[in-house]
């Protein structure tokens, strides 16, 4: 953990402008954080915060806010071990053509059917959740079934009335999930900007 003057001065860049990218990394992620008493970020987990600049930034972005210093010691984590000036550009540049291809073979698969879209397994997800909760909603409607056997043979009747219910309730989940997959696109259907189109 450090504070954020810390990371600015590891970084060689303004506290604000460390401030602005830890409070936005923290609004969309779960990076562990201590804060004052006033609620103010006080200390911020940094192997969080390296971690996810490198994964969502410009990877030259980061190499430049790195600091500069000729010869590091061996077997330095990469991601503290200072780039010496020469060969930060080259690495920069490198790592920006592979995070390049990486998004093109992704976008590619996805082309391919291979992937599917965060959106739409969420969208599937909860239109799956929906279904279900309407089908367990009409448990009431079984009241009347349940009656007979419970005024017979009392609580025994009841539970065995109730289990039938809920086999004919998975039964038309299960039927309606069926419907449901069968229905839906076989592909991914991407956006005219991902294609390039």
């Amino acid at each position: 953990m450090m504070t954020l003057s810390e990371i600015a001065e590891r970084d060689g860049v303004s506290r604000q402008a460390i401030s602005k990218t830890v409070r936005d990394l923290i609004e969309k992620h779960d990076i562990p954080v201590d804060r004052d008493g006033r609620g103010r970020i006080a200390r911020v987990s940094v192997a969080h915060i390296d971690h996810y600049r490198e994964k969502y930034q410009n990877p030259a972005k980061v190499l430049a806010a790195r600091p500069t210093m000729p010869g590091a010691k061996a077997g330095q984590d990469a991601a503290t071990t200072p780039v010496a000036e020469g060969d930060s550009f080259e690495e920069a540049r490198r790592l920006n053509e592979w995070l390049r291809y990486s998004r093109e073979k992704l976008k590619h698969q996805e082309a391919c059917g291979r992937l599917i879209s965060v959106e739409l397994v969420e969208k599937a997800l909860m239109d799956l959740g929906m279904e279900t909760q309407a089908l367990v909603a009409r448990l009431p409607n079984h009241a009347d079934d349940m009656s007979v056997p419970f005024a017979k043979e009392g609580v025994h009747g009841l539970r065995t009335a109730l289990r039938d219910a809920a086999f004919q309730i998975n039964l038309s989940i299960a039927e309606r999930f069926k419907e449901i997959a069968a229905s839906a696109p076989q592909h991914d259907i991407l956006d005219e900007e991902d294609t390039g189109a």
